[in-house]
């Protein structure tokens, strides 16, 4: 696998965001004990803000995988970093088999995955984002289990365009393993798989505390500051 997290960095880093969130952010998380002590899992996470990232430090119970955005690897500096506590590019929107590939190593190797099946922080228009299937063809494929976690705050945190996070308390909610219903994985399954993911984030919505509603009136507001 070309993404190999350093152990010692990951930790460190993991241990200074968790600081930095408790101190500045007030931050708090609850649910750890839900993971699966052994055997690879995915994580689907809500996705508001880059604030995501540390926030998900507050979460952590083992080393874990993760996708950013591919633009963020062209910092040198930054690439190492990211690397270095587990997170691997994507290109979004255009089916990255590459990303997919080495999220189906990381769970062969019996490791942590997380994903945001939303794809993108970005909200527009009315209703919820759709969420993306490949959460649920790994799941099915690996026939691992997934851990909801809803984040909350983030958002208002940090919202996009922001330059420097404001001190808003933030929230990390893990709730229990769901274990999808076996599906064949084809075209004549899309619907199901649909649905599954759909499942899945209901109850990621229901740990952030935070219904559609909530999220486009915050929408709403940055678009007047701005």
């Amino acid at each position: 696998m070309k993404t190999k997290l350093k152990p010692l960095v990951f930790r460190l880093s993991v241990f200074i965001l968790r600081l930095l969130c408790k101190i500045y952010f007030r931050a708090a998380c609850s649910g750890r004990e839900n993971y699966p002590k052994t055997g690879p899992f995915i994580i689907a996470i809500n996705h508001n803000s880059l604030m995501d990232i540390p926030a998900m430090a507050l979460a952590v119970d083992r080393p874990l995988y993760s996708m950013a955005k591919n633009s963020l690897f062209r910092i040198p500096i930054l690439s190492w970093w990211l690397r270095s506590v587990g997170f691997f590019p994507v290109q979004r929107g255009k089916g990255d088999k590459l990303a997919f590939h080495t999220a189906r190593q990381v769970l062969a190797e019996g490791g942590v995955l997380a994903l945001a099946p939303e794809g993108t922080r970005g909200r527009t228009g009315s209703g919820r984002p759709k969420a993306h299937t490949g959460i649920v063809r790994l799941a099915q494929e690996f026939r691992c289990p997934v851990v909801p976690v809803g984040v909350k705050g983030t958002r208002k945190a940090l919202p996009p365009g922001a330059k420097f996070p404001r001190p808003y308390h933030l929230s990390v909610n893990i709730g229990k393993p769901i274990i999808l219903e076996p599906l064949q994985v084809n075209h004549k399954s899309m619907d199901q798989m649909q649905q599954q993911v759909n499942s899945i984030m209901e109850k990621v919505y229901q740990l952030s505390g935070e219904n559609y509603g909530d999220q486009q009136a915050t929408i709403d507001s940055e678009k007047r500051e701005c």
